[in-house]
């Protein structure tokens, strides 16, 4: 039986997939950093190995075992901090950023890679004042300088041959969202549309992907139909929710057939949306989102003339 060291399944997964080391490390470490990995002479921290994995679209759940205390730390706090701002607790998030940028300050290996933690930490800020109402201006510039941490030669829209962590795809979608509020459309639709694309080329793992492109679609199909390309977005719809029945995902499922009832309904296809509007509806409530469900209830009524009563 043949045994990998985690170096030598990275070698092999990049010489497979035909990347040179530069494309593959380029903002997560140095290429002689890598080399040192690939031949066994050094052990990678987590993030290093966890940005490197998620490029070549591997799972890089079973290779924890390689951390220290203070990147164990690091990974619960940052946790904690996800969690938090996926939930809407600001106040909270801005205190655990506090203590985690303490930590990098005093962090006993000065030489350790920080650049992507850095990344993180500024990204999580840039929601907490999104939130907090800072002009859209100032967040698009602050996406820009944050994505520009590991890839400074993005030019605002095309992310040409790059690799991709999970958060570098993130940073990149709220860019394009961004571009969408700003009244700036063919920006954030080219945008979108070249994140679908690497995605379904690049084939990635994890339950991150599972959410993310579900997401991205979801946006897409949205923008398009406000263009009154509506038989494109039902396409788009269609493809986020049978991957979201394919991979479990119930995060951007109920807006998605939301989005397919409002295509469906500008088609003249009045018995299949107002189906769809049902099981959106349905479905926002059976997740305690019935502010939600209100809403999209009205807006049938309102735009549609359709009746939606449920008990």
């Amino acid at each position: 039986m043949a045994y990998y060291t985690i170096g030598e399944l990275i070698r092999d997964a990049r010489e497979r997939q035909k990347y040179s080391q530069e494309e593959l490390c380029y903002g997560i470490c140095t290429a002689s950093t890598l080399s040192r990995i690939e031949n066994g002479l050094q052990i990678p921290g987590k993030k290093i190995i966890e940005g490197i994995m998620q490029r070549l679209g591997m799972d890089d759940r079973i290779y924890n075992i390689y951390l220290s205390q203070e990147e164990q730390n690091w990974y619960e706090t940052e946790q904690k901090l996800t969690r938090c701002l996926a939930k809407g607790d600001f106040e909270q998030a801005e205190k655990l950023i506090n203590c985690m940028e303490r930590e990098m300050e005093n962090a006993s290996n000065k030489n350790y890679q920080m650049k992507i933690e850095e990344q993180y930490l500024r990204f999580s800020k840039i929601l907490i004042q999104k939130h907090k109402g800072e002009n859209t201006e100032l967040i698009l510039g602050e996406l820009l300088d944050t994505i520009y941490m590991t890839i400074p030669d993005f030019d605002g829209i095309h992310i040409k041959t790059r690799l991709l962590t999970f958060h570098e795809i993130t940073i990149l979608n709220n860019i394009g969202c961004t571009y969408h509020s700003l009244g700036k459309l063919w920006n954030g639709l080219q945008l979108m549309f070249e994140l679908k694309e690497y995605i379904e080329k690049h084939t990635l793992n994890g339950d991150e992907m599972a959410v993310k492109y579900p997401m991205i679609l979801q946006n897409l199909s949205s923008w398009l139909e406000q263009e009154g390309k509506y038989k494109d977005a039902l396409t788009l719809c269609q493809l986020g929710i049978d991957y979201c029945i394919e991979y479990g995902k119930l995060h951007t499922f109920p807006m998605l057939l939301c989005n397919k009832a409002c295509a469906l309904a500008e088609l003249g296809q009045y018995e299949l949306s107002k189906e769809c509007f049902f099981q959106s509806i349905a479905l926002f409530r059976a997740i305690n989102q019935r502010d939600r469900a209100e809403k999209i209830r009205k807006y049938a009524m309102n735009h549609y003339g359709m009746k939606l009563l449920y008990g």
